[in-house]
This record gives C-alpha cells, sequence and structure tokens, in this order.
C-alpha cells in the first residue's frame, strides 16, 4: 500500500483504499470501481493517485480528459500506453496523462509522436514518474503565451512547452483542497 494524504477528497477511507492498492498492485485494473476511483481523482487533479495505481500494477495507464469532462482511461504494458481517444470523445481534450511507473517523467519517442499527433486536439499533457509531474502546454490551443523552451525548435512539437518536472513534494505543497470538477458518484 502507498499513503497518500487528503483520500477524504475522493470520498475514501483508509480501508477503501488498501483494497484498491491491493487490487492494483494484482493488475485488477479493469475493475469498476478502481477505474472509478481513478477517473475522479483525475477530474480534481490527484494525479499521485493515478500514478500510484500506475506504479502499484507496474504498467503505464493513460488518462484522457474531454472537452465535456468525459474521463477515458486506457492500461498498457510496463513501458508503453499511447494516446487513443475513444470514439465519441469531445475535442479538445482538456489533458493527456500516462505514467512511467517507477522511472523518470520525460518525454519519450511514444510520447512525442502522441504529442505531434494531437497538436491540434489537446490542450496539456502530463507525465508522471518516480521524481514527479512533468508538464507541457500546447500554444496552438491557447490564447496565452505559453512557457519557453519547447520540445523541439521546429514541426508540431515547437507548439509543446517543455517544462520541468515538478517534484511530487511540491506537488503535495500546491494540492488543492478544493475539487476542480465535481467528483462523480
Amino acid at each position: 500500500m502507498i499513503f497518500l494524504p487528503e483520500l477524504d477528497q475522493l470520498g475514501l477511507s483508509d480501508a477503501d483504499w488498501e483494497g484498491l492498492c491491493v487490487m492494483a498492485e494484482a493488475r485488477q485494473v479493469d475493475n469498476e470501481r478502481l477505474l472509478e476511483v481513478q477517473a475522479n481523482a483525475a477530474l480534481i487533479g490527484r494525479w499521485d493517485v493515478v500514478y500510484a495505481f500506475s506504479y502499484l500494477a507496474g504498467l503505464e495507464t493513460s488518462v484522457l480528459i474531454d472537452a465535456e469532462d468525459s474521463v477515458s482511461i486506457d492500461w498498457g504494458s510496463p513501458g508503453r500506453v499511447a494516446l487513443s481517444p475513444p470514439v465519441g470523445c469531445a475535442a479538445p481534450f482538456k489533458v493527456w496523462t500516462h505514467t512511467h511507473p517507477g522511472f523518470d517523467a520525460y518525454w519519450s519517442g511514444t510520447d512525442t509522436n502522441s504529442l505531434a499527433n494531437g497538436a491540434s486536439i489537446v490542450s496539456r499533457a502530463l507525465v508522471l514518474g518516480a521524481p514527479g509531474i512533468k508538464q507541457a502546454l500546447n500554444q496552438s490551443l491557447s490564447t496565452e503565451p505559453i512557457p519557453e523552451p519547447r520540445i523541439m525548435k521546429s514541426g508540431p512539437l515547437h507548439l509543446w512547452s517543455n517544462e520541468p518536472i515538478t517534484p511530487w513534494t511540491a506537488f503535495y505543497e500546491q494540492l488543492d483542497t478544493t475539487a476542480k470538477y465535481e467528483v462523480k458518484a
């Protein structure tokens, strides 16, 4: 089990969380309750929950939040999960998040291909890794200037910021106790 603070934001007791951790360790990643908690965590920006499930399962996971706040979750292999929006999702997508369980948070070749392909439909991308969260913002879907540097100097990846990793300790310091979105029951 991994201890995470403020799980009451998701309506979870310690016993609930322990049971979910056991499911994740057993790679029961298609369990309806685990997927529900993962989706609700994503909607309120609790990326630590998404990463904890991925780390415990030893599998990469992908979470996509569409324009209407619908959440789609995919689980991949220990080393790969791609951006693959399901039929019926509404673009532009607010955020695509995926994990590198137990490893660094960086833009891999698979990730940069996904970002290049999603340059016209994904607003924000996150990769969650052992040291923390790496974020990229898409200039083509923003009315405000986004930070420099960019992932690449030319091509579709020049639209994406290449921000430093936010360590998990900083994530917890910034943790907003007010949900950004309503948690689905």
